[in-house]
């Protein structure tokens, strides 16, 4: 089995990521997605994404780091298993849906 990483959205990142591209501001999308999530992707791990803690989680943000890793070679499936969600705070229960959905938009045009 890959080894395990948690990643705390909030923690790690911030607690207010926003934006798609790395112009829109200092916590959007790309930079979580590049800097953060897909080296250990990279790296064979499986990554247990922590969003508790954090305000909301925008769809531009959502769609760039998801839809972006299919546009860079990721199927649904492979990220599905490569990732997983976990919150205990029931306000982000939309999250995890809202972000595989933009996975699967993606790759239905790529």
């Amino acid at each position: 089995m890959a080894d395990v990483a948690t990643i705390s959205i909030a923690r790690d990142f911030s607690p207010f990521p926003a934006g798609r591209k790395r112009g829109d501001g200092p916590f959007t999308g790309e930079t979580f997605r590049e800097d953060v999530l897909r080296p250990k992707l990279a790296g064979g791990q499986h990554v247990i994404l922590d969003i508790d803690g954090v305000e909301g989680l925008p769809s531009s943000f959502l769609e760039e780091v998801f839809g972006g890793l299919i546009r860079l070679g990721w199927t649904t499936d492979n990220l599905k298993n490569a990732v997983e969600f976990r919150h205990t705070d029931p306000d982000l229960e939309v999250y995890p849906p809202l972000a595989w959905r933009f996975a699967e938009a993606a790759a239905s045009v790529h």
